[in-house]
């Protein structure tokens, strides 16, 4: 039996190389509805308390063309930070980097990798799946939770959101997509809270970006 992962690898190599013979290059960047820098600072009961700025070497590495990067507090002192990056035209523009790779890097070790349910989604779906990972640094724990929002689909997996993309600069000439991540801060080993912060929180974050980001229907 072949693993299904490698199933889903040897298909997009096959569906890449189709794309490439066909002409995939004619795909025509995608932009963001409204900029980014209109987020709400406000979500729910959190309050944006700080922001980041990529620094240029960054933004040239990824070939993001808009992004942000917040953290947020509830009164309580409980902190979320928020993390998108937006692509015209992910492979061609820039693309992504999983934080599965990323978070390793920067002294995070991954516990637990999984998918969970939200109770909202968009384009009239009223749920969706997506990732979440436990990760612990010395002492420090958190619950990350992200997706990639992409052309009206929210997706879990790295291999769909690749398939997906091959499929649709084939169909509708479009690689426009938006990584998403939600990083909340576990008080001593209350995992509960934490998860209940972020799910409810990416939640709301889902919802708004549907005005910012361009649907399967331009």
């Amino acid at each position: 039996m072949i693993p299904k992962k490698n199933t889903l690898i040897v298909l997009l190599l096959l569906l890449g190389t189709w794309y490439i013979l066909q002409g995939g290059n004619s795909v025509v960047p995608t932009p963001i509805k409204q900029s980014l820098a209109s987020f709400p600072t406000t979500i729910g009961q959190w309050e944006m308390v700080h922001s980041s700025e990529s620094s240029e070497d960054v933004i040239e590495m990824l070939g993001v063309d808009d992004d942000l990067q917040y953290t947020y507090q509830n009164p309580e002192g409980r902190v979320i930070s928020l993390y998108i990056g937006y692509y015209e035209a992910v492979g061609v523009t820039g693309a992504y980097h999983s934080p599965k790779n990323c978070l390793p890097g920067g002294g995070w070790g991954i516990d637990d990798i999984s998918t969970i349910a939200l109770d909202t989604g968009i384009e009239g779906n009223d749920t969706s799946v997506i990732s979440q990972m436990m990760i612990k640094n010395g002492e420090q724990q958190q619950i990350v939770l992200y997706w990639f929002q992409n052309r009206g689909r929210i997706i879990a997996s790295e291999y769909w959101e690749k398939i997906y993309l091959v499929l649709d600069a084939l169909r509708i000439k479009r690689r426009d997509g938006t990584f998403v991540r939600i990083m909340a801060t576990v008080q001593g080993d209350d995992f509960s809270t934490a998860s209940n912060d972020a799910t409810e929180f990416s939640e709301q974050v889902m919802n708004y970006l549907e005005s910012y980001l361009p649907g399967s229907a331009l």
